[in-house]
């Protein structure tokens, strides 16, 4: 296989996950102020559950299947056989997934009600499974992925005009958000021919996936229990509406958060073949741009959100929303952790099989988030739940970096996080005059997100960070193009 540029796959997952930025940034703002907080609070409710049904179908595999599959991807036999062997457990564990929904609809009576919905939502399920996303992640085919992603987008941008007009079109709006982040795994079937042969005669060893497979489902149960819980259970202890505002405070966090972890998650293949390969020197220079890069961006895309937080609600949500505020800030910081984490899973413990410790660290994030949300949101509601989650998530970046740190080898670390901080400092004060002497909400946006990010890039270069001098290298070697 010819081995593809980094820098053009983290272009194409940038831009994957800028369109998924932007898609709800078009969307939500209208849907939000069509649906209100209780429709909005349906949709992501039936979401959250859904989430742990394809969490059920899913096994976590991505991640294993893209840490497995890379190692073997320029034998065309073996990536066969282990492609058929991952599928063949992949369907197994959707048929079983839609048995436990259908059981559900049945006897949770809490689910009566949003039944239509939940069945419109299920269809996530079949088609994450279908699209066997992870052997375009292992063939680093990020082209195609973003190129077939953003077709589906627009289109779905185009039929939620069409469809979703009146407070009771949610179940539309619903189908939508399916549409829009898995309808486009419908042409994977076709595409995957291009690397794989469906048909081709292998032993199949299922037996051989199946302890890691846990693993790596323990993970991702107990990641998707304490990010999907929140909206679950301000659903069943409180209301929709409830659910409603903590997703607007949700949304705007997740959006950035997106943009940076698909990034980092390209990587994964790539340190997981070097390490495969002993090529210890590539794979610590890899380690080294990913750190410096979850700082340099994680860190004011934070303090930014913080700043702007009011106007953002009322922009992208409208009035309706504003009791999202206080769960909004305190959810802010969060970016970094993610990121950060991230970073550890993709760069460190995934690539030297060191998925026990991520399984550990959600476990134990797992539990907290339980306890505090059954603690806290009874007395504070939305900010209980949002307070669960900076807590969570700041344990778990801990436990993960803690086992990590070994084999970190970072020169210049600390010297480029006292830079970004410095830089990240000068931005704020520039993003406080302007909502000072600025009552415009679009423009204490636009000029806020613009000034603030001007100068934050000015700084960064000025003061020699890591990152800003590579990205500044990567332009200018474009341009002479």
């Amino acid at each position: 296989m010819v081995q593809k540029s980094l820098k053009k796959n983290a272009v194409y997952s940038f831009i994957k996950a800028l369109m998924n930025l932007a898609f709800p940034l078009i969307s939500f703002p209208y849907a939000s102020r069509i649906l209100l907080p209780a429709g909005i609070g349906k949709v992501n409710f039936a979401n959250s559950v859904i989430e742990y049904f394809t969490l059920a179908a899913s096994l976590g595999i991505f991640s294993y299947a893209a840490r497995e599959a890379v190692r073997v991807r320029d034998d065309k036999h073996a990536l066969n056989k282990i492609f058929r062997e991952i599928l063949t457990i992949n369907l197994i564990s959707t048929l079983f997934s839609y048995i436990l929904l259908f059981i559900s609809l049945v006897f949770v009576s809490k689910f009566s009600e949003y039944r239509v919905l939940l069945v419109v939502c299920s269809t996530k399920i079949l088609f994450t499974t279908i699209g066997v996303d992870w052997i375009f992640n292992v063939q680093e085919e990020y082209k195609y992925v973003t190129v077939r992603s953003v077709i589906f987008q627009l289109i779905s941008l185009v039929m939620l005009f069409v469809f979703v007009r009146t407070p009771d079109d949610y179940v539309a709006y619903a189908f939508m958000g399916v549409f829009s982040s898995v309808g486009s795994n419908i042409c994977n079937i076709f595409y995957a021919r291009k690397f794989v042969n469906f048909f081709e005669k292998t032993a199949i060893e299922i037996k051989r996936h199946l302890k890691p497979i846990f693993t790596f489902f323990g993970m991702s149960v107990a990641s998707k229990i304490h990010t999907a819980l929140d909206s679950v259970m301000l659903g069943f202890m409180l209301s929709d509406s409830a659910v409603g505002y903590y997703s607007a405070a949700n949304k705007i966090k997740g959006l950035v958060v997106g943009l940076i972890t698909a990034i980092l998650a390209t990587l994964l293949p790539r340190s997981s073949y070097y390490l495969g390969q002993n090529k210890n020197d590539e794979y610590q220079k890899i380690v080294s741009k990913a750190l410096n890069f979850s700082l340099f961006f994680s860190l004011p895309s934070a303090i930014g959100i913080m700043l702007l937080a009011k106007p953002l609600i009322l922009l992208f949500s409208g009035e309706e929303f504003l009791a999202a505020l206080p769960a909004m800030l305190i959810m802010s910081p969060v970016i970094v952790f993610i990121a950060v984490a991230s970073f550890a899973d993709n760069m460190i413990l995934l690539p030297q099989r060191l998925e026990k410790v991520s399984l550990q660290s959600q476990i134990i994030g797992c539990i907290v988030n339980i306890v505090l949300n059954y603690t806290l949101i009874p007395i504070w509601g939305v900010f209980g739940a949002a307070f669960s989650t900076f807590i969570v998530e700041g344990i778990i970046t801990i436990y993960k970096i803690l086992f990590s740190i070994k084999y970190i080898k970072c020169n210049g670390l600390i010297q480029n996080l006292l830079k970004i901080i410095f830089s990240c400092t000068l931005m704020s004060l520039a993003v406080l005059a302007i909502l000072y002497f600025i009552k415009n909400v679009f423009i204490q946006i636009a000029a806020g997100v613009t000034l603030g990010a001007m100068i934050y890039a000015v700084c960064t270069l000025l003061l020699r960070t890591d990152t800003a001098l590579m990205l500044t290298e990567t332009i200018k070697k474009r341009i002479k193009r």
